[in-house]
């Protein structure tokens, strides 16, 4: 399942949780573009549960919105919470973060805003509410 919702003004809330429909996928996308259009940066939550499973094309036309809008990312987002709630890939083994463990992707790599993990989605409100974060 996927939904975006906006529970304030400067802040967007992705939720991706379990497999993954073709709607949710175009959902996915059209949440992309929604969050693209902003006039004011806000600050996504992304919370990932389960073994959220997405197509191939689905992550190949969302990989397609992150280079055509790389060079202004930071025009509609000024930071990026991630909250996995036992996210999984499938193979059993659950990822954990916390507030201690720094996102080190490439991709966190290429953002022009911070990265965090927290544990809990309450977590991620309250370190929204308190943006920016003290280090990177």
């Amino acid at each position: 399942m996927f939904r975006s919702s906006n529970p304030a003004p400067d802040i967007v809330l992705f939720e991706m949780i379990d497999r993954q429909s073709d709607a949710d996928g175009k959902a996915y996308l059209a949440a992309l573009e929604a969050l693209a259009a902003r006039r004011d940066p806000a600050i996504l939550i992304f919370r990932v549960a389960g073994f959220a499973d997405q197509d191939h094309e689905i992550r190949k036309q969302a990989a397609i919105w992150f280079k055509q809008n790389r060079d202004r990312l930071n025009v509609f987002a000024k930071g990026l919470i991630r909250v996995d709630e036992g996210h999984h890939h499938g193979d059993g083994a659950v990822h954990r973060h916390d507030e201690e463990d720094p996102e080190q992707s490439n991709f966190a790599r290429m953002l022009p805003f911070p990265v965090k993990h927290v544990a809990s989605l309450d977590a991620a409100f309250a370190l929204a509410r308190d943006w920016p974060p003290s280090d990177r």
